[in-house]
């Protein structure tokens, strides 16, 4: 099925990011840009050498020669980029200096003078088990890759998701809490990624630097017509309270940006790329309604009134049939049978009249009750009819004979429904190519291995996953 439109999205980016993107096109095509080269892992920063820098500076401390402790005769890392200090006025001295002991009692005391390094690790408390205690950051969990794009947990649980797991978690094992917060994540996952695999091929389309004009435009929509909207849903009166509420639930406003911005940039990339022919040939409108009468059959239908009086153990069929026989000549004698329904009647719409609404011949479970719908003439009274251990007299108020749709009244619906299906089969071909070349990973994918199927693929999801 196509991407999920957000009116708001829409409204604003038909004239501004559309514009926008058919003008980088332009300057692409222009300039005759080459493809961006594919992203590499990002370098680790090197600090060039400072001149100007004291000789007992941490990250340029000279090396111990005389030293016989091996790890006072390595440099010093250039990578690392400042150190912590453990007493914040204590005087500077040379790192080399600082032994893991003394570094070790330094943290431990808070007193201790000299620099510790930024890579330092201290020893991990263990729980009486043995085990390493740690908490575990849920919400910062990588559960998918699409190209160079990660996706957290916290992308996919969204503020009403995770207000309802605090309705339904209260005293549930904290394995069933994680289980079904993945459940949940699942579920909405494979529109994720099939709104990131359009908005992956958007970003490597568009000039890079003509991205953050698009963004800047966004982001303004978002804060004007989107978050006094969802601020007013979660009952905060400035943008900072909601900020506050967004943290405690694991995401933040500029996530929620961020995906304001993906789906929307997705959206319309998506309307440029998929097109579809809307117009339709009066002769295979005429063919499409030849081969599907039978969709455009629709049986006999009508609505009728009832009274209706129950036998048991302690009214017999004589009692019943008699209090019936009288309810039907009040009916007969100009009473309303509105008012002797309400007044009198036993059977589940007395209450309401004894009114039945449509109903098509076929449907009810009685073929005496069915039989007598669909053949008595309307406005006229039945004679009693027996249905098991009830009575019941009825009344049909309008019938409507079986029938077909003309092709002058289903030719509308039926030119909607081609233009839609044409739109669904570029749709599927636009994704299939963009799936071709871009690498899509999950942690629900199948762990067997490359030969098997992964649950997820990179485009439309498979019908048995629940949007």
């Amino acid at each position: 099925m196509p991407l999920p439109r957000h009116r708001t999205c829409r409204a604003f980016l038909r004239g501004l990011v559309a514009a926008v993107i058919a003008a980088c096109a332009l300057d692409a095509m222009a300039q005759n840009a080459t493809p961006r080269a594919t992203v590499q892992p990002a370098h680790v920063p090197t600090i060039p050498a400072a001149t100007s820098r004291p000789a007992d500076w941490p990250t340029a401390a000279p090396t111990n020669a005389d030293s016989k402790n091996s790890d006072n005769d390595k440099p010093l890392d250039n990578h690392v980029l400042s150190s912590i200090r453990a007493n914040p006025g204590a005087p500077l001295g040379p790192v080399r200096d600082l032994i893991a002991s003394e570094v070790a009692k330094a943290v431990a005391s808070g007193s201790g003078e000299g620099v510790v390094p930024a890579a330092y690790e201290s020893t991990v408390a263990t729980g009486t088990s043995g085990e390493l205690e740690f908490k575990s950051l849920e919400t910062a969990l990588v559960v998918a890759r699409v190209g160079p794009e990660v996706v957290l947990e916290a992308d996919l649980l969204t503020p009403k998701a995770i207000d309802f797991l605090e309705k339904v978690t209260p005293g549930m094992p904290p394995e069933k809490v994680r289980e079904l917060r993945l459940q949940i994540c699942q579920q909405v996952l494979p529109q994720h990624i099939e709104t990131l695999l359009v908005y992956v091929d958007a970003c490597r389309e568009i000039p890079a630097d003509k991205l953050p004009e698009i963004r800047k435009n966004v982001d303004r929509a978002f804060d004007e017509q989107q978050l006094p909207k969802m601020m007013k849903e979660a009952n905060s009166p400035n943008s900072m309270e909601f900020e506050k509420s967004l943290r405690a639930r694991g995401t933040s406003l500029d996530r929620m940006r961020k995906m304001f911005f993906e789906r929307g940039l997705a959206q319309e990339w998506m309307r440029k790329n998929v097109k579809a022919d809307e117009e339709v040939p009066h002769a295979e409108l005429i063919a499409w309604y030849q081969n599907h009468l039978a969709e455009y059959d629709y049986p006999a239908k009508a609505r009728f009134e009832a009274l209706t009086v129950k036998m048991g153990l302690k009214r017999s069929r004589q009692q019943a049939w008699g209090i019936l026989a009288d309810m039907g000549n009040e009916v007969l004698a100009g009473r309303p049978f509105e008012e002797v329904a309400k007044g009198r009647s036993e059977g589940p719409t007395a209450s309401g009249g004894g009114e039945f609404d449509w109903t098509s011949k076929g449907s009810l479970a009685s073929a005496s009750l069915d039989e007598a719908i669909f053949s008595l003439p309307v406005g006229q009274l039945s004679a009693i009819i027996a249905d098991g251990e009830q009575l019941h007299i009825v009344r049909v108020v309008e019938r409507k004979d079986a029938g077909r749709i003309p092709f002058t009244e289903a030719q509308v619906g039926i030119r909607d429904t081609l233009i839609t299906d044409r739109r669904m089969e570029a749709t599927d071909a636009y994704l299939e190519k963009i799936r071709q070349r871009t690498p899509v990973w999950t942690v629900f994918d199948d762990p067997g291995g490359s030969s098997a199927a992964p649950q997820f693929t990179a485009g439309r999801p498979s019908p048995s996953v629940t949007r």
